[in-house]
């Protein structure tokens, strides 16, 4: 994967980075490598790290995307929705989901008079 920093704002008021990425890879990389990449990259953390946006650009094998690097938690917490960083979490573990699963079908079906 071949990252890029297209364009580097400041943004003081908001005590943020607002960077513009491009990536070149067959497919479409994780947004965990994507922030990891990224950490080495602007010398920051990668929980500090949100992804806003990705886009494939058609015909081609490069991604787009906005990228917003916040320079403390508390902030990141204040301004970020939380979609997006559920987005950008590491997945739970299997064992979570099929629990939930068995849960639903254990439940006993209505009798039928």
């Amino acid at each position: 994967m071949e990252l890029q920093i297209i364009q580097d704002k400041t943004n003081p008021l908001l005590k943020k980075r607002e960077i513009l990425i491009k990536i070149n890879n067959k497919g479409t990389p994780s947004r965990i490598d994507i922030k990891n990449k990224l950490a080495a990259m602007a010398n920051s953390k990668p929980e500090l790290i949100v992804i806003e946006h990705l886009d494939t650009v058609f015909g081609k094998q490069e991604v787009i995307g906005t990228v917003s690097v916040y320079q403390n938690e508390e902030r990141l917490k204040q301004l970020v929705h939380q979609h997006l960083l559920a987005r950008g979490a590491p997945k739970q573990s299997e064992e979570k989901p099929a629990e939930a699963a068995t849960a639903v079908t254990a439940a006993p079906a209505p009798a039928k008079e």
